[in-house]
């Protein structure tokens, strides 16, 4: 079984809509108070979803289209899964959690037959650092919306010019031994590839996301801090005015003392570093890998 650890993710975002609010005209989801960004623990998973489907791993939260073209409920996916395995149905939730590395690390809801399963890992809802500014975008496209029209079809859309987040992610041990959850270091390795590199892979003029520091605290037994906010994101320039990442460096001080104060719990501490960013107070004893 893995040990517990914790997860700090640093991304941004740069002429794109990091998370639409479909209940709000597609708007990037925001905080109407603070002016933050806001992202949701379920596009986060999107894109580590995406990834391990596009790296050859079974996943079971997906969209699948039946041979009718029509988009598969839960439950018509569960029963395929149980025909096409000849899986009983007491031993369903023991082949999803064998055979679906998403089910394994994030859970799952099975509405027939009726399971409820806890993940594991858990990716909590993003804020950005800064205070973003929303634009509304307007233009023509190549086409027109039908035939006999003499303009062509004009799009719209929001966008936010930049923004810098903060995701916290956490692997519970002790919610996997308690549920019968075999999580091994090879699963955790693949969520960390996946983290990183789904962000990378999925970009479009939507969605433009970079990865840029990404903080890994493996302990040696059980132990949550439960934010792992040690990082200070300081600004060359106002926090409404900034555009770049070259405008951002990334203190790690914080961290550095949360690693001297709790040595004795903590296994390693991994830095997956994107070089674009300016990082001060990395500690030798820190486990540095590019990105």
């Amino acid at each position: 079984m893995a040990n517990t650890r914790e997860y700090l993710l640093i991304w941004d975002s740069t002429m794109a809509n990091p998370n639409g609010d479909m209940l709000n005209d597609n708007k990037p989801r925001h905080d109407e108070v603070t002016g933050q960004l806001e992202v949701s623990d379920v596009r986060i998973k999107r894109f580590i979803r995406d990834e391990w489907q596009a790296t050859g791993h079974n996943v079971l939260v997906r969209t699948k289209k039946d041979d009718a073209g029509k988009v598969m409920s839960c439950t018509s996916l569960i029963k395929e899964i149980v025909t096409d395995s000849g899986v009983k149905e007491n031993d369903l939730p023991a082949y999803l959690l064998s055979e679906y590395i998403d089910v394994r690390l994030f859970g799952a809801v099975i509405t027939k037959p009726k399971y409820d399963i806890t993940g594991p890992l858990q990716v909590m809802w993003s804020k950005s650092v800064n205070p973003a500014e929303i634009k509304f975008m307007q233009g023509n496209s190549a086409y027109s919306s039908g035939e006999g029209k003499s303009q062509s079809t004009i799009w719209s859309k929001y966008i936010s010019p930049y923004a810098l987040f903060k995701t916290y992610a956490v692997y519970n041990d002790n919610t996997a031994k308690r549920q019968g959850i075999e999580v091994s270091e090879e699963d955790l390795n693949e969520f960390t590839k996946a983290l990183i590199n789904g962000l990378i892979n999925y970009r479009s003029t939507s969605k433009n996301q970079m990865p840029r520091l990404l903080i890994e605290v493996v302990y040696k037994e059980h132990r949550i801090d439960g934010e792992l906010n040690y990082v200070d994101v300081n600004f060359d320039t106002d926090k409404e005015e900034v555009r770049d990442i070259s405008q951002v460096t990334l203190d790690l001080e914080k961290l550095a003392k949360y690693y001297e104060n709790k040595k004795d719990s903590i296994d390693t501490i991994r830095i997956y570093w994107h070089g674009s960013v300016k990082v001060e107070n990395l500690l030798d004893d820190f486990e540095v890998i590019d990105i």
